[in-house]
């Protein structure tokens, strides 16, 4: 492993720990009603929001060991997809919340432990497809 790609991984799990301890954060801003509010709303959510990484983690499988030849292909467009995936799931949650009529000062919180959370992932996916194609 590169020290690149080593690298992109530190960045990685500090982005997690620091976006977890904002998202902790925000959650003291919230009444216990809202916070029931969002729990119910979360549930209904995440129960289905993996299938679509799922599926199309499973294609790239199949197409790795049925087509090794375009197998550089499928992952480039595995990652996009995951990129992309982050940054639609984070404006239908924001969406939804504001919906719910959540706490603009915990909105607010909340979208800056996201960026943070896509900013992580984005740059570790990048930094993927660099080495891959480089």
């Amino acid at each position: 492993m590169s020290n690149l790609i080593s690298t992109a991984f530190i960045f990685l799990i500090i982005c997690l720990v620091y976006s977890r301890s904002i998202s902790k954060d925000a959650l003291l801003l919230l009444s216990d009603e809202e916070k029931n509010n969002l729990a119910q709303q979360s549930a209904g959510f995440s129960r289905f929001s993996q299938i679509p990484i799922i599926i199309v983690f499973a294609g790239y499988l199949i197409i790795k060991f049925l087509q090794p030849a375009i197998s550089t292909a499928a992952f480039v467009l595995l990652i996009l997809f995951f990129i992309t995936f982050l940054f639609i799931t984070s404006a239908r949650i924001i969406k939804k919340m504001k919906e719910a009529g959540l706490s603009e000062d915990y909105i607010a919180k909340y979208k800056q432990s996201r960026l943070i959370y896509n900013t992580g992932f984005t740059a570790c996916g990048v930094i993927l497809l660099y080495e891959l194609l480089i």
